[in-house]
């Protein structure tokens, strides 16, 4: 039986309202549907204090409360603010504390890259340099396109190029795609970890559905949509 410690925060900073927030949900309920005999436990950031209860009820059936734990940390951190280095250094070694203190076979980070405009916490290595951690990649767009995203914030480029060094630290890399595996072969050299190519899946709730009259005209009109249209 294996203890899987899952750093919740792709859900909490600024991400949880797209794809990776999405995803990073998905991934940790389905992992908790279908954990058998293994241990879950979710590690959530005080630092998004409004996020913590709506993540609790996600997962109301799924896993006990004891296992959903919260961390704190002095604020604010956030990277594009000047001033917060001390503070995020600090919370950084505290997250990793707080991990090490639940005792992981391994580590779950939903999401690398976070941390520039909230105040995610996100790192490998800085106090753990023993328990495996692996990370889901969903791409590595600024390290492929570096002249659009990378050359003309200083700021942004350093704390982007600090995340890349810490991915290295990785045991495992978790690819969404055979695009996002053939990023990392590609702009990582030298990288010592495995990638794998997990693939993505959409959740339950998305199924076809046959809409016809009244409802296919609301949700037309919803959109503004006026014309065929394929999804």
């Amino acid at each position: 039986m294996m203890r899987i410690v899952i750093d919740m925060q792709g859900a909490q900073s600024e991400s949880r309202v797209r794809g990776i927030g999405r995803y990073s949900l998905a991934f940790a309920q389905a992992l908790a549907r279908n954990r058998g005999d293994h241990e879950i436990v979710l590690a959530l950031n005080d630092l998004f204090a409004d996020t913590v209860e709506p993540l609790r009820a996600a997962f109301q059936g799924l896993l006990p409360q004891r296992d959903i734990r919260v961390w704190s940390a002095p604020g604010p951190v956030r990277e594009v603010t000047p001033g917060n280095g001390g503070r995020r250094r600090v919370a950084a070694l505290i997250r990793e504390a707080f991990l090490m203190s639940l005792k992981p076979d391994v580590v779950h980070l939903s999401s690398m890259f976070e941390g520039y405009p909230d105040d995610a916490v996100t790192s490998i290595g800085e106090l753990d340099t023993t328990t495996p951690v692996s990370v889901t990649l969903y791409d590595l767009i600024p390290l492929v396109n570096v002249d659009c995203y990378l050359t003309h914030d200083a700021r942004y480029a350093q704390h982007y190029r600090s995340k890349v060094e810490q991915l290295r630290r990785a045991s495992l890399l978790l690819a969404i795609s055979q695009s996002s595996q053939a990023e990392a072969r590609a702009h990582l050299p030298g990288l010592d970890c495995e990638v794998v190519n997990v693939s993505t899946a959409v959740t339950g709730e998305f199924r076809p559905a046959r809409l016809t009259g009244p409802r296919l005209r609301g949700l037309k009109g919803r959109f503004g949509i006026d014309a065929g249209c394929v999804l």
